[in-house]
């Protein structure tokens, strides 16, 4: 399995984070209530096609408009940001998410607000925006917690559970922290098992929360509890039969095959979900999909397969960083995250009064602090700098260090783009206390993290790692913020500024 590229599970989080309709106001109409009934109904039976659906949400949004109904102009444009999210088209998604944020911060409709941010979290993802995706998943939860509907808000738990589970896993679904993953996967799982029975969407979810948490136990080796839960998803696929469900489970039970080795039998299984896949037109699923068919023909020494679904892979792969650069996309985001960001207006004046008093102080403070340090330096003291929450403290007038040759930081330099292997060589050579004072004040960190901190001390961007370690960008973000979690630093800046302090 460890060759075996998986798909991202958090991918499919928007199709079954469903908008629930409240109790319909006077303004509902027959005809916007019939559009309702119709759209929820294909979460059960699965019987209306994408294009069809989008065209029933829009004539339910018109309608809702000239009827003035909040709550089906509300539950139309989450249905379009999921439809939208879901077929690959993140443009629109985005413009949607938009437009829903306003109508439902001005309707304080958390639940709606929550909902909304785990598409929009999952969309981030996509694009590679990971510390932003931190920080809407903190949001998510901020707005469950105001969330008056409580069997939303439970709803709305297990989703939250399985994004903070799977934005720790790299893009072949494994991590450092496995147990942790593992542990808020089985959590979830469990939160969705005990959703009121009444509750019409249980059964996409539970099915959705156990398919993830299979999905996690196959690749960290346990696949006799794969096997297991995977008889129950087959048994609650046939009460609650749903294509994209199946995909997944095909995936699960690919995957399962492909780490006992059973290479024909796992193909058997990608082949079946890359076929509803392919109907389904999301490049998506396919994306995730290919570059496994590859491993598993590549280990049965068919390189003819092997190489075509690589070409496949690599083709979609062109088309999806098109729309990762797509300059429309970033600025929705920076609106999004701007208005995501706003308070109302009695909460603003508070917020403003709050920092005018902070800024005092701090200023009060800062005016002791460089009267103090003004008077050391004139007594030939020495002067320290503050990082973070002041427990780092760095002499800056120390002893200098004797200096490394310059040629040989610029042969460092080239090693990292022709030879890394050897890089990770030399580096300890040139830097001799640098790994050992990295696992005394940080005991956490691993031997990779080690070399990844190299890489940040020799001042190489993320984008850059990715490029000469061959790894994808994500994973290299999702490196970069475990490590600064580890070492408690706030952003890319300060992790630069602590790893070029250690020699």
């Amino acid at each position: 399995m460890s060759k075996n590229k998986s798909f991202l599970k958090f991918y499919f989080i928007a199709f079954f984070c469903i908008y629930p309709i409240k109790n319909f106001a006077q303004k509902s109409t027959p005809e916007i209530d019939r559009i309702i009934k119709i759209i929820e109904e294909n979460y059960i039976t699965n019987n209306v096609d994408k294009d069809q659906l989008l065209d029933y949400t829009y004539d339910l949004y018109y309608l809702s408009k000239k009827a003035n109904f909040p709550d089906g102009k509300a539950y139309s444009i989450f249905e379009q940001t999921r439809i939208y999210f879901f077929n690959g088209d993140l443009e629109n998604s985005l413009k949607k998410i938009n437009e829903g944020i306003a109508l439902a911060k001005s309707r304080k409709d958390y639940d709606m607000l929550c909902r909304l941010l785990l598409v929009y979290q999952s969309t981030l993802l996509k694009l590679n925006y990971l510390n932003e995706a931190q920080y809407i998943l903190k949001k998510c939860e901020e707005y469950n917690e105001l969330n008056v509907a409580k069997e939303n808000a439970r709803i709305n738990d297990v989703y939250i559970l399985l994004a903070k589970a799977d934005v720790l896993v790299d893009e072949q679904g494994r991590s450092d922290e496995m147990a942790t993953v593992i542990s808020l996967k089985k959590k979830a799982y469990s939160l969705a098992q005990q959703l009121s029975e009444s509750d019409k969407y249980k059964g996409i979810t539970i099915i959705y929360a156990l398919e993830s948490l299979t999905f996690s136990l196959a690749v960290s080796g346990d696949v006799f509890s794969a096997r297991n839960y995977i008889v129950q998803i087959d048994k609650l696929l046939k009460v609650y039969p749903n294509k994209y469900s199946l995909i997944q489970s095909f995936i699960i039970k690919g995957a399962i095959e492909s780490n006992e080795k059973k290479y024909a039998q796992a193909i058997s299984y990608f082949n079946r979900a890359a076929e509803i896949a392919a109907n389904n037109k999301n490049i998506y699923e396919l994306y995730e999909i290919y570059p496994m068919m590859s491993a598993s023909y590549s280990e049965m020494k068919d390189f003819k397969n092997a190489s075509e679904y690589l070409w496949k892979f690599k083709h979609l792969s062109d088309s999806i960083t098109q729309v990762m650069k797509k300059s429309e996309n970033n600025k929705l985001i920076a609106e999004i995250n701007k208005n995501i960001q706003k308070r109302d207006e009695k909460k603003l004046e508070q917020v403003k009064i709050d920092f005018a008093l902070v800024f005092a102080l701090f200023a009060m403070i800062l005016s002791v602090f460089v009267l103090i340090v003004y008077k050391k330096k004139q007594k030939g003291s020495q002067t320290y700098n503050e990082f973070g929450n002041g427990n780092f403290l760095q002499n800056t007038e120390e002893k200098k260090k004797p200096e490394i040759d310059p040629e040989i930081i610029k042969e460092l330099l080239l090693l990292v783009k022709n030879d890394i292997d050897t890089f990770y060589i030399e580096f300890p050579k040139i830097y001799p206390d640098f790994y050992q004072s990295l696992q005394k004040e940080y005991p956490s960190l691993t031997i990779s993290d080690y070399s990844f901190c190299a890489l940040v001390k020799m001042n190489f961007t993320v984008k850059e790692i990715s490029l000469y370690t061959k790894l994808s960008l994500r994973s290299v973000e999702g490196r970069k913020y475990r490590i600064m979690k580890k070492m408690k630093v706030s952003n890319q800046n300060e992790l630069y500024i602590v790893l070029s302090s250690i020699s």
